[in-house]
């Protein structure tokens, strides 16, 4: 997983940077250090999205190349990449995930799998919410905006549609 985070990473400094799921505008460069209260936000944030990952992998896994999983893991794999490239930026090691498939649920069928995935984009919107309460960095605070906004026009909706 690690490693799938650093290709992404390196793919994104290769085409120009990475900006979650929105092309049309890049993170600005580090205003902030890491200080123990933005890494804890880092790392609520990254592992979050690396969960999602797991467990659409898991789906995938299962059940074969299904949509949306296939494309929305996609899409959660450049949300680990964006907030991971807030670490590099940083001079920081991107944490390794602490979830594998072997470690998140699995599900009994596709309608089943996509009303949880419904509920695990709602959950991560409200994350983002109430990180985006605080104060954060400029390039911290549009990468978590970035994710949120996908999450919620684009995540759920076809988590919503399947289920």
């Amino acid at each position: 997983m690690l490693r799938k985070v650093l290709r992404t990473l390196a793919l994104g400094f290769a085409v120009g940077g990475v900006a979650a799921c929105d092309t049309t505008t890049s993170p600005t460069a580090p205003t902030t250090s890491l200080t123990a209260t933005l890494g804890d936000t880092l790392g609520r944030a990254i592992q979050d999205e690396y969960r999602a990952e797991a467990i659409y992998q898991g789906v995938l896994n299962d059940f074969g190349p299904v949509v949306p999983f296939a494309n929305v893991l996609t899409a959660e794999e450049r949300h680990s990449a964006s907030i991971g490239r807030l670490y590099v930026n940083r001079g920081e090691r991107v944490p390794a995930s602490a979830w594998s498939v072997d470690t998140v649920p699995h599900f009994s069928g596709i309608t089943v799998a996509c009303a949880a995935g419904a509920i695990a984009e709602r959950e991560n919107i409200a994350m983002y919410d109430d990180l985006l309460r605080g104060s954060l960095p400029d390039d911290v605070r549009q990468v978590f905006s970035n994710n949120r906004r996908a999450s919620l026009e684009n995540h759920l909706p076809a988590f919503e549609r399947c289920s």
